[in-house]
């Protein structure tokens, strides 16, 4: 060793870690320890650093880091010989060369820096470890806490099934194996030491904390398999040890955290039947020692409100895994049950929203067990959910509870906890109801009691006017008791409308709000919620309609003094106002037929309120009258009905004026200066799609598409409405576009204020310069939108096809230069267009109109998706708005994301579309209709069309979108799970899909979340099975032995993947041949799927260039050979007898 560059190496850490080193000297020390760590006999200082011992604490986590980075690098090349010098160095000088006050920072590296060595040699070239490990173990304290450290990382590697995990699959199971064979001799020698430690921290010894923490960790991970029955042996009880620490009040928080994990972990496993006694008594002792910490109150420091969380999650995990194990050994299982419910309940109650959400899942499961339910405080149940249903406890508060404040920083995350935390609740709400009709009932009349005269005004943080704020303690009450009421309303059973008691008991309510008056905005908009959630009631009730339409249709015309439609209004009357529009429809669109009686006083009504609404608001209106007329006798008098609310808007939109002007580009532009005639292009195309839209079709009039009550509009309305879209489309040109953008006019091609902030999901808020600008924007926006939505919906309906040329006015318009649309128009193009187009296109009309129009569009998203995707011609225009660089990249990215999303909802539409049925039921399903099944079948018949449709899914698969991704992903595995017997498509699966798929596995191996990596193996497996080794899943083997499916000629099979796989990194034609065998002897696709995991996974260390590559530990040659118990036995000191082991505790 040169003395020379021993002393440079301590001098250059003393720099790095120096506060007087200037920049250039601590770029000039990093760069010589870097430079160091290349000498092949780096490590040889590292060991001699370490056993000098008036060396610093930096000094010798340098010499650890060095030996880390010596053994990931050159291990692999040392021989037997050497290997085991290191490693007895490194363990001489654990034992020989540490001091009891280490920092944390140095043990931590010294336990991975053994734990990697482990890692790479046990059992098969370490078979003594433990007996070495327990040597010194015995030395002190220090060194126990140490070596169950090392055992910890050793373990949570193995057990995890996590794509993160360094270690090759047989590596694990080599390591794991072993661990379990000396588990019957390390379990006892641990829990001796947890009982002396215990003593010592009794007697306030420092040190025995962290030494009972390292063993909890240690044994944290063992409990994720060990036997359940020696975790909880009379001889060595640890489950009750981990009870008495979780309840004891003078350990640690750490320590008690620890224990609670433990317990979490031992009752999330699978107890056989056998093992029911072992259960029960397990979880007695624990519920006993639980039951000694108090989580009543609120909670005002951290680490007490930690502790309660963990507690909860030993309850949510027993919930989860064992109730059904025990309900069926009812009623010896009772004192079990009851000591659980009264900790799951006295939790639920906490303070704490997050433990209450926690235990959602729990709840759930046992308010559907039957013989639990005489057990349930369901009062208290009632009382919890319905308390916490109020979002009355927020941080902004200056009442705000403590609890709250630990747990949410602003008002925005508790918003955003509190938009799933009302759902979950819902669903256990929903299920009392169910269960207790008349109790519901008596707290949905109690509580809007209590709400509409205690809270019947606001009080605190008032506006200007006097009136509530979002803040104000009476609006969060209303805001919470109109969802509540219709969460309540919606769960009654209809048997309560059949009960005239219960019935007359609801109505109670009704009179309460019908009785309620305000002249606050902010409490009329709950108001108008509130009512529209008893339209059951007053469909049984049909009396109550008349009062409550008066009581709406007075709010429509809504206005603050000072206030009219003539001048800006407030943005709380304008939402008063459309609450109240839109209660209205509600109301009528439940029950039409028991509305139908009062259609002329509605009718009366809406004709006098004309003059008093504004034009989105007469819209409105139109549709409320549609929604009724749906339930009119007659087709005749539907369809008078209709031709009567819609002669004045089609006679407005067929006007010379109006078609001159929305027949050219430059006619357009010229009318910008005339908002009259843009604003009542709007108006008049809004009008007529709430008509079209809100008209229902009964199935028997199906099969008259000439008799639909809009047919006879179509006609009218369609060629102005195509030749608008033609207009818009041809402002995109790009010789138009850029004279426009140099006029007066240019905010028609500028993205409008609201669709930036729809971009940026408010997280970012960008100013208005010139707001003229973003009108002409906004009027282009909804134009556009609602041209989208009108032409989708007469693509809906059958009469159009036969009356009209739809491939001329597609052709004309919307088809026509497909590349002068920007992204941000796609979305609505997409969605709004061709989805009713694929759903409603007549069979007869697939090859001569659906065949050519779906090619054009799939051959134009490969290009916008696939190749050209940042053109400049697909990019929004900004202009009128204060915006950054930054911000413009992150809109253009979101527009592109939304591209791709409704991309693969159009793919999904052709090839997997599904119908929703019994969505009544608590159990809507998805099925696939015969006339889905026609499409699908239509469309992947064409060779064309699927190779369009398989590119573009390629693309998608390999793309940032993770959602996106799993989508594509899923659609690739349908498809080759119904082309997998096609041979022309053999190259298109076998190659291009099965080499994307492997690559995005490649991209993503290492990423935290596990669902689209389990997604692209099955999708991997599913081509393997199928094109290379002709196996079908399980489920498919009709009349078929799964194990023994006959084996295909070579011609029906593709042989792709398997010289893909056989050309990664590393792999030997025998791991083929052995992959290939354990899939024919394993059907389950479960089973399958890890096979496949783990072949790929060690090649896919080698290519991934990351940290984890750096680690990669290499399977061993030797084979695995466990000797029996009691053949190799380490000599650690004498163990005692632990039957009496914290028997005094």
């Amino acid at each position: 060793m040169d003395r020379n560059v021993y002393e440079q190496v301590l001098c250059a850490v003393d720099v790095c870690h120096s506060s007087t080193s200037s920049q250039n000297e601590r770029h000039a020390a990093y760069a010589y320890c870097e430079e160091f760590q290349k000498r092949h006999d780096c490590i040889q200082y590292a060991f001699y650093l370490l056993q000098d011992s008036t060396r610093s604490s930096q000094h010798r986590h340098f010499a650890l880091h060095v030996i880390e980075t010596w053994i990931r690098q050159n291990w692999k090349a040392c021989s037997p010989d050497e290997a085991v010098n290191y490693r007895a160095t490194l363990l001489t000088i654990m034992a020989s060369h540490l001091q009891q006050d280490e920092p944390t920072f140095l043990k931590e590296k010294l336990v991975k820096v053994v734990a990697d060595i482990a890692k790479r040699s046990f059992p098969q070239r370490w078979p003594d470890m433990l007996q070495h490990l327990t040597q010194v173990w015995s030395i002190s304290s220090l060194h126990a806490e140490l070596v169950m450290l090392i055992f910890r990382s050793i373990a949570e590697d193995c057990v995890s099934s996590s794509f993160n995990s360094t270690i090759p699959p047989a590596r694990r199971k080599d390591i794991l194996q072993g661990l379990n064979a000396l588990f019957p001799t390390l379990f006892p020698y641990v829990y001796r030491e947890l009982e002396q430690q215990y003593v010592r921290l009794q007697q306030q010894d420092t040190r025995a904390a962290s030494v009972i923490l390292a063993g909890l960790q240690m044994l944290k991970e063992f409990l994720d398999w060990m036997p359940v029955t020696t975790a909880a042996s009379p001889e060595t009880n640890f489950i009750a040890v981990a009870s008495l620490l979780v309840q004891s009040a003078t350990a640690p928080l750490s320590l008690r955290i620890a224990a609670a994990e433990c317990l979490e972990e031992f009752f999330s496993r699978s107890f056989a039947k056998e093992n029911l006694t072992l259960l029960k008594d397990t979880s007695i002792a624990c519920w006993s020692s639980l039951s000694t910490i108090s989580v009543a109150g609120p909670v005002d420091d951290a680490d007490t409100l930690l502790l309660h969380q963990h507690i909860n999650r030993i309850l949510v995990s027993w919930g989860t895994h064992q109730v059904d194990l025990l309900v069926p050994e009812l009623p010896s299982t009772l004192p079990v049950f009851q000591s659980y419910f009264s900790l799951l309940q006295a939790l639920f109650g906490h303070s704490s929203l997050h433990i209450t959400e926690a235990q959602v899942i729990v709840w759930l499961n046992l308010l559907k067990v039957t013989p639990l339910q005489p057990y349930i405080d369901y009062p208290a149940l009632w009382q919890c959910c319905l308390d916490k249903y109020f979002k009355l406890t927020s941080p902004d508060r200056d009442d705000a509870p403590a609890t709250v404040l630990l747990e949410f920083d602003d008002q925005d995350a508790y918003n955003a906890f509190y938009g799933n935390f009302r759902g979950r609740l819902y669903g256990i709400i929903r299920l009392l109801v169910q269960k207790q009709p008349p109790v519901a009932l008596q707290h949905l009349y109690d509580r809007l009691y209590y709400v509409l005269t205690q809270q019947s005004a606001g009080t605190d943080n008032l506006d200007d006017l006097g009136h509530c704020t979002d803040v104000t303690t009476a609006h969060l009450f209303h805001e919470g008791m109109a969802s509540l009421t219709d969460c309540l309303v919606k769960s009654l059973p209809d048997s309560v409308y059949d009960n005239a008691q219960l019935l007359q008991k609801l109505g109670q309510s009704v009179e309460l709000l019908l009785a309620y008056t305000t002249l606050d905005p902010w409490l009329l908009f709950r108001h108008c919620l509130a009512l529209a959630s008893f339209s059951k009631y007053y469909m049984r009730v049909p009396a109550t309609y008349p009062r409550v339409f008066d009581r709406l249709f007075g709010l429509i015309v809504f206005c603050e003094p000072g206030e009219s439609i003539m001048t800006s209004m407030r943005p709380t009357s304008t939402n008063v106002r459309r609450r109240a529009l839109a209660s209205l429809i509600s109301i009528c669109h439940a029950g039409p037929v028991h509305v139908l009686p009062y259609l002329p006083i509605l009718c009366v009504q809406v004709v006098n309120l004309f003059p008093q609404v504004l034009d989105s608001e007469s819209v409105l209106m139109y549709e409320m009258l549609v929604v009724v007329s749906n339930s009119m006798p007659t087709l005749d008098e539907r369809v008078a009905f209709i031709q009567e609310l819609t002669a004045r808007p089609l006679t407005e939109w067929t006007s010379g004026e109006m078609t001159q002007v929305v027949s050219s580009p430059d006619n357009l532009v010229k009318a910008l200066d005339q908002g009259k005639v843009l604003f009542a292009i709007l108006k008049t195309l809004t009008t007529l799609y709430g008509i079209a839209k809100r008209i229902e079709v009964k199935d028997d009039e199906n099969q008259q598409p000439a008799q639909h009550p809009f047919a006879s509009s179509w006609p009218l309305l369609l060629p102005n409405l195509t030749a608008l879209l033609a207009t818009l489309q041809a402002l995109s040109n790009p010789a138009m576009r850029q004279a426009v953008l140099e006029s007066n006019a240019r905010g028609l091609l500028c993205m409008s204020h609201e669709e930036i902030n729809q971009a940026l999901l408010g997280k970012e808020v960008v100013e208005v310069t010139a707001p003229a600008m973003m009108k002409a924007a906004r009027w282009a926006k909804n134009v556009r939108d609602i041209c989208f939505h009108l032409l989708g919906c007469a693509l809906n309906h059958a009469s159009v096809y036969t009356s009209l040329d739809v491939a001329g006015l597609l052709n004309a318009s919307v088809l026509a230069n497909l590349s002068w649309l920007e992204h941000r128009h796609w979305k609505s193009f997409l969605s709004s267009v061709w989805l009713p187009f694929v759903k409603s296109c007549p069979p007869t009309l697939y090859s001569s109109l659906l065949e050519p129009t779906v090619r054009l569009i799939l051959t134009h998203l490969h290009e916008r998706i696939v190749v050209s995707n940042s053109a400049p011609l697909y990019q929004p225009h900004f202009d009128g708005v204060d915006i950054q660089a930054t911000t413009v990249d992150t809109i253009c990215h979101a527009l592109f994301l939304e591209v791709v999303r409704h991309t693969v909802d159009f793919i999904e539409a052709l090839v997997d579309a599904k119908t929703v049925v019994d969505m009544e039921s608590d159990h809507p399903k998805h099925i696939v209709v015969e006339s889905d099944r026609l499409l699908r079948d239509f469309v992947l018949s064409s060779d064309v069309l699927t190779g369009l449709i398989v590119r573009l899914l390629v693309a998608i698969l390999g793309w940032t979108d993770t959602l996106s991704a799993r989508r594509a992903t899923t659609l690739l595995d349908r498809l080759v799970s119904i082309l997998f017997t096609q041979r022309q498509h053999f190259e298109l699966f076998g190659k291009d899909v099965f080499a994307a798929a492997l690559g995005t596995l490649l991209q993503h191996f290492h990423d935290v979340d596990d669902g689209l990596k389990w997604e692209v193996i099955n999708l991997l497996r599913n081509i393997y099975c199928r094109l290379t080794l002709g196996l079908l899943p399980v489920d498919e083997c009709k009349g078929i032995d799964p194990l023994n499916q006959p084996l295909k000629p070579d011609h029906e099979l593709c042989f792709v993947p398997r010289s893909i796989l056989a050309g990664l990194h590393g792999v030997e034609p025998a791991q083929v041949v052995e992959f290939e065998a354990n899939l024919r002897a394993h059907p389950s696709a479960k089973t399958q799927k890890n096979y496949l995991k783990e072949f790929v996974e060690t090649p896919f260390l080698a290519y991934v260039q990351a940290p984890h590559t750096f680690k990669a530990i290499e399977d061993l040659p030797e084979s695995l050979v466990i000797r029996q118990p009691g053949s190799n036995k380490p000599n650690p000191p004498v163990i005692v007898d632990a039957s009496a082991l914290f028997a005094g505790q």
